[in-house]
């Protein structure tokens, strides 16, 4: 019987590995089709005219302002993709470019977050971004440095 268990437990455990390993996939590829041709392949984005994410968008999620303003801007409340498909890109997104950056509670985007937030699409991106940033930075003194070092 506890054969039986132990087996049932690592199919479980494998299914599970799989299914997230496949929802990694698919959110790389919504990443490429969708995000890759501003930002580029490693989300380093192109000096004053897009802003890189690797290594910074986790900063944004020190603040709900910030949270929001990630599925506001644009291109992602205007791109073809269901809010279930943003939710899981922008959770791939900000683990796999930015991890060390987000915040130590970190709570993954949802799909009703996302459906609410597409609606209100940022009008002034790049106004909205330098408050966001400054309001984090003077929130967050530890960060202050890090934020302006990196922001583009």
């Amino acid at each position: 019987m506890a054969v039986n268990r132990n087996l049932v437990i690592l199919t479980i455990g494998l299914l599970c590995t799989n299914a997230a390993f496949a929802d990694d996939q698919k959110a790389q590829v919504n990443y490429m089709l969708h995000c890759q041709g501003c930002h580029l392949p490693g989300a380093e984005g192109s000096a004053g005219r897009v802003p890189p994410m690797n290594d910074f968008i986790g900063y944004f999620l020190h603040s709900q302002a910030g949270r929001e303003f990630l599925i506001r801007v644009p291109g992602v409340a205007h791109a073809a993709l269901t809010d279930a498909e943003v939710s899981e890109l922008m959770n791939w997104l900000v683990q796999r470019f930015s991890r060390e950056q987000l915040p130590t509670e970190f709570i993954s985007f949802t799909v009703a977050e996302v459906n609410e937030l597409r609606r209100d699409v940022e009008q002034s991106p790049d106004t909205a971004r330098s408050l966001i940033l400054a309001n984090i930075a003077a929130d967050n003194p530890a960060l202050a440095n890090e934020i302006s070092k990196n922001k583009n």
